[in-house]
């Protein structure tokens, strides 16, 4: 009993497939890289930043007003939950109303020689003009604080 040879298809691959191959590789490279940049982690301990290797986003309350230095840079005391102050190097001017802010996140890394938080942005949350009052309203209507 004689049993046919299986003829299995072969796979040529071709200059221009590698070509397609290597295109693919490179976008999934490059996008894997941008996702690694654009998720900075969100932290609201001083102590953390200061840890991290990484640049991250770092919540804090205004410490002092600040000013700005020789570089023209924008400087100011940023404290955090616990109350521990860390200097900021802002390098764009100071954002409006930034004396009136609630809460101020800065973008960037701390970096040890300088003992500075270099923030490449800046989120400056006001207060909302639709808070609540105690006992007005924003635009003058009676507001009757027993409800």
């Amino acid at each position: 009993m004689a049993t046919a040879p299986i003829e299995r298809p072969r796979i040529s691959i071709k200059p221009l497939h590698l070509i397609g191959f290597a295109m693919i590789a490179l976008a999934i490279g490059l996008g894997w890289a941008g996702l690694q940049s654009a998720f900075r982690p969100y932290t609201t301990s001083i102590a953390e930043a200061e840890a991290s290797a990484r640049s991250v986003q770092l919540k804090g309350f205004l410490g002092t007003t600040g000013g700005y230095d020789a570089q023209n840079n924008f400087v100011f005391d940023l404290q955090d939950e616990t109350g521990k102050l860390v200097k900021v190097i802002y390098p764009k001017p100071r954002p409006s109303n930034f004396e009136q802010a609630v809460s101020i996140v800065v973008i960037g890394h701390y970096d040890a020689q300088k003992q500075a938080f270099l923030a490449d942005d800046m989120l400056v949350q006001c207060p909302s003009k639709y808070q609540e009052m105690e006992g007005q309203h924003p635009e003058g209507i009676k507001v009757n604080p027993t409800n």
